[in-house]
């Protein structure tokens, strides 16, 4: 059984590490690896985990998924939601999405933007509640998803612990 908790700044390496993994099937499809998940540098997930909001699911105390939120004024933008290959098929994206969500009671919207050479992404987000709002072609691979999520306030909200 897996928990989902608020990132700790030893968590960072283990976030990252993880990110790189996720993506590199992304770069690889895409043809390149200049990709900011893959390009990210670990100053910048300690940053995130001091300044913003950024959740882990850990099996057994092992990191084995992440998720990220950057917030201005009311919108979130989600990023970097990761599980570790071993560990997919759980619930457990699904869970750190709603944790997330959950965790920013405020946000009226949640934006993202992901990659369709992933072709599990697009549908994965359209059964939480995201539509794209908008495709841009970035090279002859890529055509990037973005994404958007109005929070319907008439459902109550439970802070994330």
């Amino acid at each position: 059984m897996y928990t989902i908790s608020p990132a700790l700044l030893d968590d960072a390496p283990t976030m990252l590490d993880l990110q790189r993994r996720a993506f590199a099937e992304e770069g690889r499809r895409s043809g390149t690896q200049d990709i900011p998940p893959l390009t990210e540098q670990l100053e910048a997930v300690t940053d995130h985990i001091q300044k913003q909001t950024a959740l882990v699911g850990r099996d057994n105390g092992e990191i084995i998924g992440a998720i990220r939120g950057i917030v201005n004024g009311r919108v979130c933008t989600v990023r970097a939601l990761v599980v570790d290959a071993a560990h997919r098929g759980r619930g457990i994206g699904s869970a750190l999405l709603d944790a997330l969500e959950r965790s920013l009671p405020d946000v009226a919207k949640f934006d993202l933007t992901t990659n369709t050479v992933m072709e599990g992404n697009v549908p994965f987000y359209e059964r939480h509640g995201y539509r794209i709002v908008e495709l841009t072609r970035h090279s002859e691979l890529v055509v990037l998803a973005q994404m958007t999520k109005a929070r319907t306030f008439n459902q109550p909200t439970t802070a994330c612990s």
